[in-house]
């Protein structure tokens, strides 16, 4: 960014908001009572500001990284809220968190099978050439 503008964008789609910014301000306070306004800070400190008055904990989604809020009270939640990481963008994950997603369990053994078929296959392939070469196994 060479010329340093700035611009101010009220947004209330969360998501949108995660995209869209760079710094955020946190607005806090009683409606109608009182109000506070925090100094521009970074998106994921302004983010982790915001939703610890919301109680909620979000993360990246592995696969799309939208960020997806966590059951209340879940593993993930608690495990979050303990570490401070109320709003963990797709580099954190798994680094502050040693628990995984249960969806990143499910596909593990997938990735384990297709690993397996991978190194089957050279073996078939050296098979085949000595077929045509009329080599037997048991050299």
């Amino acid at each position: 960014m060479a010329q340093k503008k700035a611009a101010f964008i009220v947004e209330h789609d969360f998501i949108m908001a995660t995209y869209l910014a760079d710094k955020v301000i946190v607005f806090s306070g009683i409606p109608a009572k009182e109000s506070h306004c925090s100094a521009p800070q970074s998106m994921v400190s302004g983010m982790n500001q915001f939703l610890k008055m919301m109680d909620i904990t979000f993360r990246r989604d592995p696969n799309n990284f939208r960020p997806r809020i966590n059951k209340c009270n879940s593993q993930l939640d608690a495990d979050q809220k303990r570490a401070g990481n109320y709003f963990l963008v797709e580099t954190l994950i798994g680094a502050k968190i040693g628990d995984k997603d249960e969806d990143d369990e499910e596909q593990e053994p997938e990735k384990e099978e297709k690993k397996e078929k991978k190194e089957s296959k050279p073996e078939k392939k050296d098979k085949k050439k000595k077929k045509k070469r009329g080599d037997s196994d048991d050299d």
